[in-house]
C-alpha cells in the first residue's frame, strides 16, 4: 500500500481522528467518572451514616428511658430507704427491676446496689439474686453524678454465682445510672443494665458491605463499641485504626490512607460516640475501572469496524442510540418504569442493559428510601401521641370516688360518662385529625372533671368564632396546653382562677388559638429557656425538611408537652405552624397556636 494513496491517507486520518479524541475522552471520562463516583459515594454514605446515627440515638434513647423507669414507680425510691426485713418493700422493688429487665428485648440483666441498706440485687432471666456487701461490685461503681455507658466487655455475674444459662464469651455493654432521692442530690443506689450487642449490631450491619467496607463505632475514649471485625469490639484503637481518633467536627469525611472515611458524632450526654465508615479506593473505583476497561475494548473494536466499513457501523450504531435516546426522553417525562429492550449483543446493547440495570437500581433505592422515611414518620407520630400525662385518670377516678362516698349518684354518673367519652376519644387511633368542634367538646369534658377535682376553684371563658369550629386540628392538641395550668399555674392564694380559650381567623387565612390563664407566671429565666427551646426546635425542623430527614426528639421533660403539640402541628398541618408562650400582666400565662387554615384536611384524612 502506497503511503501517499488516498486509502492510506484516509486510514491515517480516520485513525488520527478516532484515536486522539477517543484516548482524550477515555482519560477525561476516567478522571471525571472517578471524581463523580467519589462525590456520589460521599453523599450517599453521608446520608446513610446520618440515618444510622439517628437510629443509634433512638436506640440509646430507648435504653435511657428504660433506665428512668424506676422513677415512674412512686414507691420504688421510698422502698430503697426501707429495711431489708420489710418483705413487701423488697418484693415491690424486685418487681420493678424485673419490669425494667423485660422492658427491652436486648436487656440481659439488671444490677442494683442499695447505698442505704448495702444490699446488692441481680435480676437475670427474671430470677432475682441478692446479698449484702459494703459497696457495689467494682464494675458497677459510677462515681459520676451522670449516666454513662461502659464499653463492651465479657458478661459477668457481679460477684454472684453464675447461672447455668450464662455464656461467659457473650459480650455486653453496660448502662450505668446513679439513683438520687429526688429532688435532693442524695445518692440512694447504683443501677447497672447489661445490654446485648444485638441491637447495635443490627443497626450497624445495615450501614456497610461486610466484604469490602469497614465500620467502626467509637466512644470518646477511643474504645471500639462496634466494629466490622468482631475481635476488635471492646478494645482501644490501635495500629492503622488509631487515625480514627483524630476526626474533627460533628460530621464530615476524610480522604486519607487510600480510603474515604465518612463519620458522624452522636453527641448524647451519656454517649459521645463517633460512627465511622471506611471505603477503600479499590472498592470505590472498582465500577469505574471496569467501565473504563469496557470502554477501551469497545474503542478498539470500534476502530477495526470503522476501518472495515464506516457506513455499516454508522447504521448499526445510530439506530440503537436513537432507541436509547427515546427511552431517556420517556424517563425525563417521569416514566421511570420504561421497558428497555436489549439492543443486541454489541457495545450499544451492553450500554442498554447497563442503563436498564441502573434504572432498576434507582427505582429500588427510591422505593426503599420512601418506605424508610414513611416508617420513621409513623414511628415519630406514634411516639409523640403517646406522651400523655398518666396521672389524669388516677385523679379523675379519685374525685369520682369521693362523690360516690357522698352518695351524689347523678353527678357520679355524669362524671363517669364524661370520663368514658374522654377515653373513647383518646382510643380513636384511626383518626389523626379532628375538627376544632370535636376537640373543644373533649376539652369541655376534661375541664368538667378538673372542676370536680379542684372544687370549682376556676372559671372557664369560651370565645370561639363559629366559622372556626369546622377547622381541622391534630387530636389531643389543646388538652396538654390546658393541663399546664393545673400542673404549674393554679394558685389558691391568687383567688378564683380564670381560664380563657379563644379561636379566631387570623391574617392570610390562618387559624389562631389562644389559651390564657391568670395563675402563676413562669419565672423569667425558665420562660426564656422555653422560648429558646421552641425556637431551636422550629429551626431544626426546617433544616431537617431541607435535608429530607426527620427532627430528632428532645429529651427535656419540662417542655415535652409543648414540644408534643408543636411537632404534631408541623407533621399534620404545615411547616409554618408556630407555638408561642408568654407571661401576661399582672400574672398568668398565654399560649398561642398559629397554623394554616385547612378545614378540608380532616375529611380527606378520615377518608384515607
Amino acid at each position: 500500500m502506497r503511503t501517499h494513496s488516498i486509502r492510506t491517507r484516509l486510514i491515517k486520518f480516520m485513525l488520527a481522528a478516532t484515536i486522539i479524541p477517543l484516548v482524550l475522552s477515555l482519560v477525561i471520562t476516567m478522571l471525571y467518572t472517578r471524581e463523580s463516583i467519589k462525590a456520589q459515594s460521599i453523599n450517599e454514605n453521608t446520608r446513610l451514616i446520618f440515618q444510622g446515627k439517628t437510629n443509634l440515638k433512638n436506640y440509646l434513647s430507648n435504653i435511657n428511658r428504660a433506665s428512668i423507669f424506676v422513677y415512674s414507680d412512686p414507691n420504688f425510691l421510698y422502698n430503697l430507704t426501707k429495711s431489708i426485713d420489710d418483705y413487701q418493700a423488697m418484693a415491690e422493688m424486685y418487681s420493678t427491676l424485673q419490669n425494667l429487665q423485660g422492658s427491652l428485648p436486648d436487656i440481659k440483666q439488671v444490677y442494683l446496689h442499695n447505698e442505704q441498706t448495702k444490699q446488692s440485687t441481680l435480676i437475670t432471666d427474671n430470677v432475682p439474686k441478692r446479698n449484702l456487701r459494703e459497696k457495689a461490685y467494682e464494675s458497677a461503681i459510677n462515681d459520676s453524678e451522670k449516666s454513662m455507658l461502659e464499653p463492651p466487655h465479657a458478661l459477668h455475674s457481679y460477684g454472684f454465682t453464675p447461672s447455668p444459662n450464662d455464656n461467659p464469651n457473650e459480650k455486653v455493654f453496660t448502662f450505668h445510672r446513679p439513683i438520687f432521692r429526688i429532688p435532693s442530690t442524695v445518692k440512694l443506689a447504683s443501677l447497672a443494665i447489661d445490654i446485648r450487642l444485638d441491637g447495635i449490631q443490627a443497626i450497624c450491619n445495615q450501614l456497610y458491605n461486610a466484604q469490602d467496607e469497614e465500620l467502626y463505632l467509637l466512644n470518646e475514649q477511643g474504645e471500639i463499641m462496634f466494629s466490622s471485625e468482631q475481635d476488635k469490639i471492646g478494645k482501644p484503637l490501635a495500629g492503622e485504626d488509631a487515625s480514627l481518633a483524630s476526626l474533627e467536627g460533628d460530621s464530615g469525611y476524610v480522604d486519607r490512607d487510600r480510603a474515604i472515611q465518612v463519620y458522624e458524632k452522636l453527641e448524647l450526654s451519656y454517649a459521645n460516640w463517633t460512627l465511622v465508615k471506611r471505603i477503600p479506593y479499590e472498592v470505590l473505583y472498582r465500577t469505574s475501572t471496569g467501565l473504563i476497561t469496557i470502554n477501551a475494548v469497545i474503542a478498539v473494536l470500534a476502530l477495526l469496524v470503522v476501518i472495515i466499513g464506516t457506513l455499516f457501523i454508522s447504521i448499526r450504531i445510530t439506530r440503537p442510540i436513537k432507541q436509547l435516546a427515546s427511552y431517556m426522553n420517556e424517563i425525563q417525562t417521569g416514566k421511570l418504569h420504561v421497558a428497555i429492550e436489549d439492543g443486541g449483543q454489541d457495545e450499544i446493547g451492553m450500554l442498554s442493559r447497563r442503563f436498564r440495570q441502573m434504572m432498576e437500581t434507582i427505582n429500588n433505592l427510591i422505593l426503599r428510601k420512601y418506605k424508610l422515611e414513611l416508617a420513621n414518620q409513623t414511628n415519630q407520630i406514634k411516639a409523640l401521641q403517646a406522651q400523655i400525662d398518666p396521672h389524669f385518670l388516677y385523679n379523675s377516678l379519685q374525685s369520682i370516688g369521693t362523690l360516690a362516698l357522698q352518695n351524689q349518684g347523678p353527678r357520679v354518673y355524669s362524671l363517669l360518662t364524661s370520663l368514658a367519652e374522654i377515653m373513647r376519644y383518646k382510643m380513636r387511633s384511626n383518626e389523626d385529625m379532628v375538627t376544632l368542634k370535636e376537640e373543644i367538646t373533649y376539652l369541655k369534658m376534661y375541664l368538667d372533671l378538673q372542676k370536680e377535682r379542684f372544687d370549682e376553684q376556676f372559671e372557664v371563658i369560651w370565645e370561639l368564632d363559629e366559622e372556626c369550629l369546622n377547622a381541622s386540628i391534630p387530636k389531643m392538641t389543646l388538652q396538654p396546653l390546658v393541663e399546664n395550668y393545673f400542673k404549674h399555674g393554679m394558685e389558691p392564694q391568687l383567688g378564683k382562677g380564670h381560664l380563657a380559650v379563644r379561636a379566631y381567623r387570623g391574617s392570610l387565612s390562618r387559624l389562631v388559638i389562644e389559651i390564657e390563664n391568670d395563675g402563676c407566671s413562669i419565672p423569667d429565666e425558665r420562660l426564656r429557656a422555653l422560648q429558646h427551646h421552641l425556637g431551636t426546635l422550629t429551626s431544626e425542623w426546617e433544616d431537617a425538611e431541607h435535608e429530607q430527614e426527620h427532627v430528632p426528639q428532645s429529651q427535656e421533660p419540662e417542655s415535652i408537652g409543648l414540644e408534643n403539640v408543636l411537632l404534631r402541628l408541623k407533621l399534620y398541618t404545615d411547616d409554618s405552624a408556630a407555638l408561642q408562650i408568654e407571661n401576661v400582666k399582672p400574672h398568668g400565662v398565654k399560649i398561642t397556636l398559629d397554623y394554616a387554615w385547612e378545614s378540608e384536611r380532616h375529611e380527606s384524612s378520615n377518608r384515607g
